[in-house]
């Protein structure tokens, strides 16, 4: 099982770092409730073996992907 977190920055200008995912999607899916809900700003999200999505690639799926 590999694990994926989202880096992100909260509502009181804390960096952060959530608990980790099983997949890539279920790390999107996180990002999209900490943006959307918590109005957190996302840094990126990394994943196994040094592989990572940077800010760009994350809110541009966010983009597409609001609802």
């Amino acid at each position: 099982m590999s694990d994926w977190k989202v880096v992100y920055r909260d509502h009181l200008d804390c960096d952060r770092t959530s608990r980790s995912v099983p997949s890539k999607e279920a790390a999107l899916n996180q990002a999209k409730c900490l943006y959307l809900q918590k109005r957190a700003e996302i840094y990126k999200i990394e994943g196994p073996d040094g592989a990572f999505l940077p800010r760009e690639e994350v809110m541009r799926w966010l983009s597409v992907n609001r609802r």
